[in-house]
């Protein structure tokens, strides 16, 4: 699939019941009786309990982007009852490349649902109108007078309207909850060969399979205001809030989109693991497991800043949402319903495989970020892969139900390295991708040692924070970490000689 912007008219003609995320293997149950032959058995394996590194030369640290990421200042009113939003998003944005830019792209994803975003204005930062942008599929494309320069800078601002659709998932309003993920107009990221990095959805048989935007790290400052009642609302976000003569304001720097969950039935828990507070927003049906939630994120935000690396925000949200799927985001996630519904009371339960899952992805998503469409192994594997290492540390009389369950039942194969565009439908993605990506990591751990594997996976966190990484990244930093032969592994799993 090419990464540039394709000609061809996209167009949505059906009710979008779902949206793209990290789907349960069967969200209605919590076990499933093993039917088909086991890839592989699984023992534990002591994690150590820390890995010897060589003390690092002092080196001067370079800023992500160059301290050239996009900034967002976004104002937006929220009438939740009528679920109507006005908001205005100025965006100023630098040409990190080293080649001039001739136009400037935005994602306007409320596009893809009908009538569901009203753009009323496009202007310059001056304020000077623009009418000659394009539309092409979902974005919104502006040619440039003359064209930006490496290093120049441009500001846009929309002002726009939203009419959020009536239904679940992750831009929704459900009728006891509004989800707002995606909704502002933003600006991917540029690739000097390629253009910009900008792909259609992927759909088949009426399912999304995986996701289609990619991201690069930007700062946000959004003030958010109420018509009427803002007692009644507590609000998801990723950030810790000011508020005065009601307006709420956030800011936070260096994440690849702002998302809100925002209802007057959330009932929310509290947790801290050292420096970053964990909020747990509930229905209040469900909540005495959002307590249990938020005692999951609490291990798994301490396990994984062990192994992987610092969480260095304030605030990790996890948030219930009107859907089937879980979905991660930048200092937030969304847990499905049927989750807390059919929690049993132990760690044999989708609330402890999918909150282990959705937070790996501050990690694998959030601070290194990959093109989920072209190589989405890089974040699903690494993430699916979380669960058994979460479950190893924690829960490990439970490991095996786990592998069970989660990867052998399935009997996952194929080549990990596939785009969203396969071909095939969600389940052959999610068994590959996902499943099958998780057996490469345990293979590749079995390879090369649980010493260098371990080191791997923090060099490979570091040298990516920020960045979008890329298969060829994964390869290198793992060869910089292990003499072992990894060939063997590269023709099992992969499609591509690295």
């Amino acid at each position: 699939m090419n990464r540039t912007i394709g000609k061809k008219v996209f167009l949505f003609i059906l009710t979008m019941s779902l949206l793209m995320g990290c789907r349960p293997a069967d969200p209605l149950t919590q076990t499933a009786s093993p039917t088909s032959p086991a890839k592989e058995t699984a023992t534990k394996t002591e994690i150590p309990d820390e890995i010897a590194t060589a003390s690092p030369t002092p080196t001067t640290t370079a800023l992500p982007l160059n301290g050239q990421q996009t900034q967002y200042f976004i104002d937006a009113t929220i009438n939740y009852y009528n679920r109507f939003i006005t908001a205005t998003s100025r965006a100023v944005y630098t040409n990190k490349a080293n080649i001039p830019i001739n136009e400037i792209v935005f994602i306007i994803y409320p596009t893809i649902f009908q009538d569901a975003i009203f753009i009323k204005s496009v202007k310059k930062g001056d304020g000077t109108a623009i009418s000659n942008f394009q539309w092409d599929s979902h974005r919104m494309v502006i040619p440039l007078a003359s064209p930006l320069q490496p290093g120049e800078q441009i500001e846009f601002i929309h002002e726009f309207e939203l009419y959020m659709p009536d239904r679940g998932g992750v831009f929704s309003h459900s009728g006891k909850q509004l989800n707002l993920s995606y909704w502002f107009p933003f600006i991917p990221p540029f690739d000097e060969t390629d253009g910009w990095i900008a792909h259609e959805i992927q759909l088949v048989n009426s399912d999304f399979i995986g996701e289609f935007l990619v991201f690069e790290p930007a700062d946000f400052n959004v003030s958010l205001g109420f018509t009427d009642r803002r007692e009644n609302f507590k609000i998801a976000a990723p950030a810790l809030p000011k508020e005065e003569d009601g307006v709420i304001q956030y800011e936070i720097d260096l994440i690849r989109t702002f998302t809100l969950s925002i209802s007057d039935q959330f009932e929310v828990v509290e947790r801290q693991v050292n420096d970053t507070t964990i909020q747990s927003y509930a229905f209040s049906e469900h909540a005495s497991v959002g307590e249990v939630t938020a005692d999951i994120a609490v291990e798994a935000l301490s396990f994984y800043t062990e192994i992987y690396g610092s969480y260095d925000r304030e605030l990790l949200s996890v948030v219930e949402f009107n859907s089937d799927i879980g979905m991660e985001f930048d200092g937030l996630i969304f847990l499905s319903p049927y989750f807390y519904n059919l929690y049993p009371g132990t760690p044999k339960s989708n609330i402890h495989v999918y909150t282990a899952h959705e937070i790996a992805h501050q990690w694998f998503f959030s601070m290194v970020g990959n093109d989920q469409a072209l190589e989405p192994w890089l974040d699903e594997a690494f993430a699916t892969y979380s669960e058994k290492l979460f479950y190893e540390r924690y829960y490990p009389e439970y490991l095996s139900w786990w592998q069970e369950n989660y990867i052998d039942y399935h009997n996952p194969s194929g080549k990990i390295d596939i785009s969203i565009y396969f071909g095939g439908g969600l389940g052959e993605y999610r068994d590959i991708v996902y499943r099958n990506g998780a057996c490469f990591l345990q293979d590749l751990r079995d390879t090369i040692g649980d010493e260098a594997f371990f080191r791997f996976l923090k060099a490979y966190v570091k040298e990516n924070l920020y960045e979008i990484a890329t298969g060829e990244d994964f390869w290198t930093i793992l060869r910089e970490n292990t003499d072992a032969d990894l060939t063997p592994l590269i023709e099992e799993y992969f499609s591509t000689a690295f």
